[in-house]
């Protein structure tokens, strides 16, 4: 089944495989367990057979079983698609998880590869898997013996597909660091990141060393310059050119949303931001999620002249500032926990029209939790919405 879509950079989501488990932090509320759990009672009995055992509840909640159904009915929907749409492949699972066989995923590919009309976004926590598949002759073969199949007589195409984007998941520097190498060294027209959630900072350009700068480069957002393949020229004399190799070209950014959403800090999104325009690669903002910059004071009066006006005034007064203002203080500190880096929040004991509040300590940002939709997509006033050419 496809559906027309709300995430904001895709038009339609084509789901031929449904079912998934948990690889990472960013998996933990992952919203496609409770979409697929409430799917599993549909009374429709096609719709319910789709999801059918791949959640389960537990002490944890609601959870992925790790089951993983393949819907071959689903396969050829895009071939009946006439108008050109943005389609993210696999919203309720991830195309290369272990359980997909691939043949299947090869069946997958050969259905981009007949509809150029179509960009395909492709999004994965199992990088290895897809780096090992698509630099694979063998798979690549049998993308091309599944087009044959499904339209004889098709002829050639080109590998990577170039309708076909590739990204990974990364939430944190941790699955930066593993992901993102990946996939710069997988074959693909368009790589992206999805930083969603962003749960940490996360430095696209090479760590900073205090006093040194960055002595060690990623070159992921600007290509890593070396020298390419050798040519001859016609007087049969050998040489190569500089070139640059594979870099990022789209970066994704948004916060968590969901009642036990984790708060995103707004320098960790500004940082991403400013490094893909210092780079020139597309940046997206998809949203703040459960939590938003708030103002950290309110000011219902001069200080110097106080209150002119009457009880009743003051507290409408003050009712409007603390809808306005700051509840936490998102201070950025961090403790180890299972290998992984785990930020928190600190709440505000005063209410945001006190006068007798200062200014915030360096590197903390003052936050509230607004939900989703109030919170919006502004960064610093501003939607971001580029996307690569």
């Amino acid at each position: 089944m496809a559906t027309n879509t709300s995430i904001e950079w895709a038009d339609k989501t084509w789901s031929p495989i449904i079912g998934c488990d948990k690889v990472s932090p960013g998996c933990d509320h992952c919203y496609a367990i409770s979409t697929a759990r409430i799917r599993e009672h549909n009374p429709n009995p096609k719709i319910s057979a789709a999801f059918a055992g791949t959640t389960e509840r537990n002490e944890d909640g609601i959870s992925w079983t790790g089951k993983v159904n393949l819907l071959d009915d689903r396969l050829t929907e895009p071939l009946r698609w006439k108008k050109p749409r943005k389609v993210f492949v696999n919203s309720l699972s991830d195309l290369f998880h272990a359980e997909v066989p691939d043949k299947f995923i090869a069946h997958v590919f050969a259905v981009m590869a007949l509809t150029p009309r179509h960009t395909y976004q492709v999004l994965t926590k199992r990088h290895a898997r897809m780096r090992s598949l698509l630099s694979s002759r063998e798979f690549v073969a049998l993308v091309d013996d599944h087009r044959e199949q499904l339209q004889p007589g098709c002829g050639d195409f080109a590998w990577p597909l170039p309708n076909v984007w590739l990204g990974v998941s990364v939430e944190n520097q941790k699955w930066a660091d593993i992901r993102i190498p990946a996939l710069l060294e997988t074959p693909a027209a368009v790589r992206f990141l999805s930083c969603e959630p962003l749960l940490g900072p996360i430095d696209l350009c090479g760590p900073i060393v205090p006093g040194r700068g960055r002595p060690k480069l990623t070159y992921w957002l600007d290509g890593r310059p070396g020298w390419g393949p050798e040519q001859t020229d016609d007087r049969g004399r050998v040489f190569q050119r500089l070139a640059v190799g594979p870099r990022l070209d789209w970066v994704i950014v948004g916060g968590e949303s969901g009642p036990k959403a984790r708060a995103m800090h707004p320098d960790w999104a500004r940082t991403i931001r400013d490094q893909c325009a210092h780079s020139g690669v597309p940046f997206f903002f998809k949203q703040w999620g459960e939590w938003g910059p708030a103002p950290f004071i309110v000011r219902v009066c001069d200080p110097d002249v106080g209150w002119k006006g009457t009880d009743e005034e003051l507290a409408a007064a003050k009712g409007d500032s603390e809808a306005r203002g700051a509840t936490h203080v998102h201070t950025g500190h961090s403790r180890e926990e299972n290998g992984e880096r785990r930020y928190w929040l600190h709440e505000i004991g005063h209410k945001p029209w006190s006068l007798e509040r200062v200014g915030l300590p360096e590197g903390t940002a003052a936050i509230r939790r607004w939900g989703k939709k109030r919170a919006g997509r502004e960064l610093d006033g501003q939607v971001h919405d580029a996307f690569p050419a």
